[in-house]
């Protein structure tokens, strides 16, 4: 009996220690999975993540945003130097209507991509092709969008040229059936920009799904993708 005894104890203590080891280790798999989902993406080496799925049938990746991403830093950091040559985080930093000028810039790149999605595929479905004149306005903007970036910029695009050209030539033939869209309800172009009350009519009339994947999205780094601030931002908004 004694015997039985000491060797039921020990069972007991190696399933003690078993039990331990298992709820250790789920706590610090927890800790260490909590800590990487804090940690900002490097987006050059993501550009095949999901950054949003559009109707629950098209992914859009971060490689499809990148023009978004480098369009708005350039056009946030152009109004950031003015406000403080020396240091333009400090623009990116405040808050603007309860919300970071950062957070912001980075609706207003999701939105913007989503849109011309939309708009884009729209205007293929309806055979829309960009005329003579269209092209040559499309390469007149791009010329525009290429000197317009600063050269921290162009040395630190996440995607080719070429990537960055065609989602231009996406966006021409997105704005050519907003143009459309516009003209056959009587209203203005503007109404249906991606933050026109027109075009959230539609998305609601067309039952359109847009669900962002936070665990990519949250983690992009905005504002500092092309650009080098000496200060940077969390991904909580804090410095």
């Amino acid at each position: 009996m004694g015997k039985e005894k000491k060797t039921k104890r020990k069972s007991e203590k190696v399933l003690r220690f078993f039990i331990i080891i298992t709820v250790a280790s789920a706590i610090l798999l927890s800790a260490l999975m909590s800590y990487q989902s804090r940690q900002y993406l490097i987006y050059s080496e993501n550009l095949d993540q999901v950054a949003v799925t559009v109707d629950d049938i098209q992914d859009l990746t971060l490689e499809d945003l990148a023009f978004y991403v480098i369009y708005e830093e350039n056009a946030i950091e152009q109004k950031a130097l003015i406000y403080d040559s020396e240091n333009s985080m400090s623009f990116w930093n405040i808050h603007t209507n309860k919300v970071f000028v950062k957070v912001e810039a980075q609706k207003t790149a999701m939105n913007m991509a989503v849109h011309d999605y939309l708009f884009y595929d729209e205007a293929l479905k309806c055979g829309l092709v960009l005329s003579e004149e269209e092209k040559e306005l499309l390469e007149n903007r791009r010329t525009d969008f290429w000197e317009d970036l600063y050269d921290v910029q162009k040395e630190n695009l996440p995607v080719s040229y070429e990537t960055l050209n065609d989602s231009m030539r996406k966006i021409a033939l997105a704005e050519k059936y907003q143009l459309k869209l516009a003209e056959e309800n009587g209203t203005t172009y503007a109404a249906y920009a991606y933050d026109g009350y027109d075009y959230k009519q539609w998305l609601n009339e067309h039952d359109i799904s847009v669900k962002v994947n936070k665990k990519v999205w949250n983690r992009i780094n905005f504002g500092n993708i092309t650009l080098v601030h000496k200060k940077q931002v969390t991904i909580d908004g804090e410095e």
